[in-house]
């Protein structure tokens, strides 16, 4: 009964962690409104629209658009339950990841106060992934951590059929481009089984390298299952190699400028840098399970090249790191009574501090969706709504996809967050050079000539614009400002 109970505290502690950590803030994703727009267009007319539908500056107009199935099911949970649902969407996918990590991370071992706050230490790492609303590479979370789950399976003796690895990549590859991660780790252990038969002749038979070689194999053709065929590839290859300079999260993590950003991915990394390097030292290499150890250091090092894959390394980290450390600590430990009371008061401190932290914002703003001015410029929009203003819209990167939702069958956007599949990277530099007033910045008030000029009052065109003959400022609340062709 004992262990009953603690199991369910063990859950119960996570979970809440989860839902109040998920709801303190809910801005709304910016990449959400174009995926709704494509959504809904999906849903009403059953064909893709072609790229310059919702944007008059597209360069590519047959898109094969790899988070096509996203948009869908987006699409279909705002019809369901509007904005709001949104946020119940990311309490969900983060604790369904947390909750396969964990999964894969314990395996038999019954839960303790350090298993409980080595798991808050993951959710910490998780959420800049899952800060704000739903957000399509949820999805690449969640089978990437069910995959970690079924392989820690198998490591333990469950086998895995391989045709559950094909449907899963089969759904993944329509949902988002992250499934080349899922490629990317069946490559990785089919060389890890080739590297093991050539190293030694007792190699573990789970990393048999034939057996994901097929897996990939099977799960590369499964991906083209989809809509557009082979296109899929060469879009996906595109978003992949697409420059991201400027892009805060496509940038390594700073630990000096920005040292309280990322914070849970920060301490876990020094954590298990220091905490595997001394169980080296104290066991050897050999003893180690050196699979593990090679995991956690190749999604480190893919880690510090991009703040966008820390979370990557926080699922890793939660379903291989407990496996590398004793259960618990040898019972002659804590003999001394000072030490005891140390232990106890260690454990409840790790426990507590996450706990207590979350306390303070409990409840955060619940259900209720954010609209972020950074990203949402609501009453610029709604004054070019209530103008009856049609046409094309001449506005930043960050707002476009919010006025592309908004305005959709009225107005085309310049530019919005699909950079990577509908624009070329010259197209988003000439959109960004407009607004920060760079070189022939001038060129896009008469090619194409727009009928709206959206601008957020910060950038610096704006008093240039002020004096640009031909454009008057319409509109402004001080955050935004709407010009108009005189």
């Amino acid at each position: 009964m004992t262990g009953s109970w603690l199991k369910y505290a063990f859950w119960i502690y996570l979970l809440f962690l989860v839902a109040a950590d998920a709801t303190v803030k809910n801005p709304a994703d910016p990449d959400l409104w174009h995926r709704l727009a494509l959504g809904e267009a999906l849903w009403k007319t059953g064909q893709f629209p072609s790229g310059d539908t919702f944007s008059y500056l597209a360069d590519y107009r047959d898109v094969a658009d790899h988070e096509w199935g996203s948009a869908v099911i987006f699409y279909g949970l705002y019809l369901a339950g509007g904005t709001s649902i949104f946020v119940a969407t990311k309490v969900l996918t983060l604790g369904t990841t947390l909750v396969l990590t964990v999964r894969a991370g314990m395996l038999n071992r019954k839960p303790t106060a350090m298993l409980a706050a080595f798991y808050a230490l993951i959710l910490l790492a998780l959420l800049p992934s899952f800060q704000s609303t739903v957000r399509c590479m949820v999805f690449t979370h969640i089978f990437f951590a069910l995959w970690l789950y079924w392989f820690q399976g198998e490591r333990q003796g469950r086998g895995v059929w391989t045709g559950w690895y094909v449907v899963s990549m089969v759904v993944w590859a329509n949902l988002h481009g992250g499934f080349t991660i899922g490629l990317a780790w069946l490559f990785v252990l089919a060389a890890l089984g080739v590297w093991q038969m050539r190293a030694r002749c007792d190699a573990d038979p789970v990393y048999a390298p034939k057996k994901w070689a097929i897996r990939l194999g099977l799960c590369t053709l499964a991906t083209l299952i989809n809509p557009f065929g082979v296109q899929l590839w060469f879009s996906t290859a595109r978003a992949l190699t697409t420059t991201r300079q400027g892009f805060a999260e496509w940038a390594p993590v700073s630990w000096w400028t920005g040292m309280f950003d990322y914070p849970g991915y920060k301490i876990l990394l020094i954590v298990l840098v220091v905490g595997v390097a001394i169980r080296i030292g104290r066991t050897g290499w050999k003893r180690m399970d050196q699979p593990a150890v090679l995991f956690l250091a190749l999604f480190a090092a893919l880690s510090l090249s991009s703040a966008r894959h820390t979370s990557l390394f926080a699922l890793v980290a939660g379903a291989f790191a407990p496996g590398l450390f004793p259960p618990r600590p040898k019972p002659d430990i804590f003999e001394d009574p000072i030490r005891r009371l140390g232990g106890m008061a260690l454990s409840a401190a790790l426990l507590l501090t996450p706990l207590y932290s979350v306390l303070i914002f409990v409840p955060g703003e619940g259900l209720t969706l954010g609209y972020d001015s950074a990203s949402c410029p609501v009453a610029a929009v709604e004054f070019l709504q209530e103008r009856k203003i049609e046409g094309k819209l001449l506005v930043t990167f960050n707002y476009g996809s919010y006025a592309l939702w908004e305005l959709r069958g009225k107005m085309r956007v310049s530019m919005d967050g699909r950079y990577d599949l509908v624009y070329r990277p010259e197209t988003y530099r000439r959109v960004d050079d407009f607004f920060f007033a760079r070189g022939n910045w001038q060129s896009l008030l008469t090619s194409p000539a727009p009928d709206a000029i959206l601008v957020p009052m910060t950038a610096e065109v704006y008093p240039k614009l002020k004096g640009e003959a031909g454009w008057t400022e319409a509109w402004e609340n001080g955050i935004d400002a709407v010009f108009l062709p005189r």
